[in-house]
């Protein structure tokens, strides 16, 4: 017999059903709030596309010897508007938004290619979960997974205890604070072996979520680890920048 739907997850329903009939989805813009034509399916008007950083390699290149993850496919640098998106989503109950920018992620991925057995959601703890009423990854990633056509595996890694506030932390902060808080479940285990993972967030900043969650996917046999988020930090991205710049600098003149 299966379990009845919780009250949080069916008001989120709800709250979503009214939102398509008093906001239809694509009409306004989650950055501007203005309205725009309904063909800009990710619903982000021309205007507001112009003044989002839009990345075209891995903001993590120069760092992944540090990392347990492969790979990491950013959409945009996290700056002010994505910054307010993500709010919309994570915050204010928008889970509509997670539409929209679950199938911008899809499109960066078909953009990157590659192979991957399945989608795995950076889990929230079951505190926040009950707090919040739904996980934000979790909501990409399925929005995302359905437009690829890969499975969804929300069972394959789980928060295990509770974590302190990263906000303020520093990045070995947050690899100490993070250290153990994420596992595969001996019920996933046969599944994640030998399997190529794209992992799944909204922000990466550090990539101390993701390496934690990286290591105890391949702690469990996974065989790669990939990391798929909607932006990451424009640290990342600067220091990119200064890596071409320096190959630039050392590149012979004309």
């Amino acid at each position: 017999m299966s379990k009845s739907t919780p009250l949080a997850a069916k008001l989120t329903n709800l709250t979503d059903h009214l939102l398509d009939l008093v906001y239809p989805q694509n009409l306004y813009c989650l950055c501007c709030e203005d309205t725009m034509e309904q063909s800009r399916i990710h619903g982000i008007c021309d205007n507001c596309a112009k003044k989002i950083n839009w990345l075209d390699h891995d903001p993590f290149r120069a760092a992944l010897d540090e990392f347990a993850f492969d790979k990491v496919m950013s959409c945009c640098v996290y700056g002010f508007y994505p910054r307010k998106i993500m709010y919309g989503l994570k915050l204010h109950n928008r889970t509509y938004i997670a539409k929209n920018i679950g199938l911008l992620m899809a499109e960066k991925v078909r953009l990157e290619g590659g192979s991957f057995t399945a989608m795995v959601p950076v889990p929230s703890s079951p505190a926040k979960l009950k707090k919040r009423g739904y996980n934000q990854a979790e909501l990409l990633a399925a929005c995302a997974a359905k437009e690829l056509g890969l499975p969804l595996w929300k069972d394959a890694l789980e928060k295990t205890r509770e974590t302190a506030s990263l906000r303020l932390s520093t990045g070995q902060e947050r690899r100490s604070i993070l250290e153990g808080a994420f596992s595969v479940p001996e019920s996933a285990c046969a599944k994640v072996r030998g399997a190529d993972i794209l992992l799944v967030d909204d922000v990466v900043t550090t990539g101390s979520t993701a390496d934690a969650c990286a290591i105890a996917l391949k702690d469990a046999g996974a065989k790669s680890v990939s990391v798929l988020c909607f932006a990451s930090t424009a640290r990342a991205f600067s220091e990119y920048e200064a890596e071409q710049e320096d190959q630039s600098c050392q590149r012979p003149a004309n």
